[in-house]
């Protein structure tokens, strides 16, 4: 079972899936996270692993729709070659997540999303096609886009800052539009986003449609991705870099803005993996190493436009879920603390300074751009700038903390989604976004998708609103959704 971070209300991971957010405004967590049998797993697939963790999980779906789930989404016709895979470096690995359609790691949850909606409809007797809402900061939105896509009946709403997502990003998610589609450019920033897409799912009630998040805010989020955490775990046991035996423990440092990713590697650990450390890694919009450091979480702040859009988030919307814990379950006094921070734009959870798990950090643009390059230099390994900052703060920890446990660095991108900040990094001339990745691929002669040249195809046409009409603007879309009226906006 699951329940709500801010009052005490319990649900089944079904349903909550089906919510997105919860009822109260709250985040779903679970109630219990049981250890696997990871010596069972040794040797296992992915397929296999995300099974296992799945069926711990969701406890109301069946073993058969799991397995029938899990192996019609991870496969080579939508992960090419693979689901994941690790690059092994001296000290670390580079666990590649990008394989999928729109090679972000965020294909790892949201190829797999729908279908957990769908069946959670079924387990719950819902017959309503879904209208999925979704803020992103640039690669949640085409990836949400491409899952949902698959869907007959399935309308999606994404919203995306007008500045700040790549060129790359913007493009991708424009070519997804269509009468079941909508994208929309919103003056603002990502936060500005996502505090409409609240305000639409705690304000709108519909009766055609089932409202859900495609977020990480959303639960069906969360599962996925915990898969790959422990994954690699078993893939450094069995190519010998640590001691399965002795529990000999890991890192795991993570790209972050919106705490959702290393927030499924702290759900690995509590399911069985053995973690010394988990390295949040912020870029310049460095929030969540603020509150790493001084206990004090502040949103009412400048937000800063770097070469890792996915990662400019001031408001860290899984960061409730930590704190939910750090508070010790006391439902009462998050609601209060998220009250404050929704009031006066902070609050303090001194708690955070106790614990010893998470180690925290952040990177300039500059550092960024000295990883991409030092990296390309040193490994001929490209890299992308969000799992740049990753590398920049690892090197620093690992020189503060001389930590010698083996780390899994989280590469969350491909490089030739942000060719433009790549080239700048490696000292090489910018031209449009086609000529930049076509000049990023023959220089550097690394791994090149050819499902990337789709991408430059799109019509750069998009549909903007201003931040002070999109609620009323999306409320009335929705109600037109809802009554089966014409959606051509």
């Amino acid at each position: 079972m699951v329940k709500s971070t801010r009052k005490n209300i319990v649900e089944t991971p079904s349903q909550a899936i089906l919510d997105g957010l919860a009822k109260d405004g709250g985040l779903y967590v679970f109630d219990i996270v049981k250890q696997l049998d990871l010596a069972s797993l040794l040797g296992k697939s992915y397929q296999d692993v995300a099974e296992a963790v799945f069926c711990t999980l969701l406890t109301d779906f069946s073993i058969d729709s799991i397995k029938k789930i899990i192996t019609t989404t991870y496969n080579d016709s939508l992960f090419i070659p693979s689901p994941v895979t690790l690059e092994y470096q001296n000290d670390f690995a580079y666990l590649n997540l990008y394989h999928g359609s729109t090679f972000a790691f965020k294909d790892m949850a949201l190829s797999i999303l729908p279908k957990l909606v769908e069946e959670a409809k079924k387990i719950n007797n819902v017959n309503t096609p879904n209208l999925v809402l979704t803020a992103t900061s640039g690669d949640t939105g085409s990836a949400a886009l491409a899952g949902f896509s698959r869907l007959e009946n399935d309308h999606v709403i994404v919203l995306y800052p007008t500045v700040g997502v790549s060129e790359f990003q913007e493009l991708q998610m424009n070519n997804f539009k269509s009468d079941k589609l909508h994208v929309y450019a919103v003056e603002g920033n990502f936060d500005d986003c996502q505090n409409i897409v609240k305000k639409l799912f705690t304000s709108i009630k519909t009766k055609n449609v089932q409202l859900t998040s495609a977020n990480s805010i959303n639960i069906g989020r969360i599962i996925p991705q915990v898969v790959y955490y422990i994954y690699s775990y078993l893939q450094l046991v069995e190519n010998g870099k640590v001691n399965f035996d002795n529990k000999e423990p890991i890192n795991f440092c993570v790209p972050t803005g919106n705490f959702g990713n290393i927030y499924a590697a702290h759900l690995a650990g509590k399911m069985g993996v053995p973690i010394n450390k988990l390295i949040v890694a912020s870029n310049e919009n460095d929030v969540l190493h603020q509150f790493f450091e001084t206990g004090i979480y502040k949103v009412d702040r400048e937000l800063h436009k770097t070469m890792s859009p996915s990662m400019d988030i001031i408001i860290s919307s899984n960061l409730e879920r930590y704190i939910y814990e750090l508070l010790e379950g006391n439902y009462e006094l998050v609601n209060s603390k998220m009250e404050e921070l929704s009031i006066d734009g902070l609050t303090k959870v001194f708690e955070v300074l106790y614990q010893k798990l998470f180690f925290s950090g952040s990177a300039s643009e500059d550092l960024t751009l000295a990883a991409i390059k030092e990296e390309f230099q040193t490994s001929r390994v490209l890299i992308d700038p969000h799992t740049a900052v990753a590398k920049a703060v690892y090197s620093k920890y690992k020189k503060e903390k001389l930590d010698d446990s083996y780390t899994v660095i989280v590469s969350t991108a491909s490089p030739y989604k942000f060719s433009d900040s790549v080239l700048k990094a490696l000292d090489l001339k910018q031209s449009n976004l086609t000529e930049d990745i076509k000049t990023l691929s023959n220089y550097t002669n690394a791994p090149f998708d050819d499902r990337i040249l789709k991408t430059l195809t799109t019509s750069k046409f998009k549909n903007e609103l201003k931040k002070e009409d999109a609620f009323d603007f999306l409320k009335k879309v929705i109600g037109d959704i809802d009554d089966n009226k014409s959606t051509s906006y």
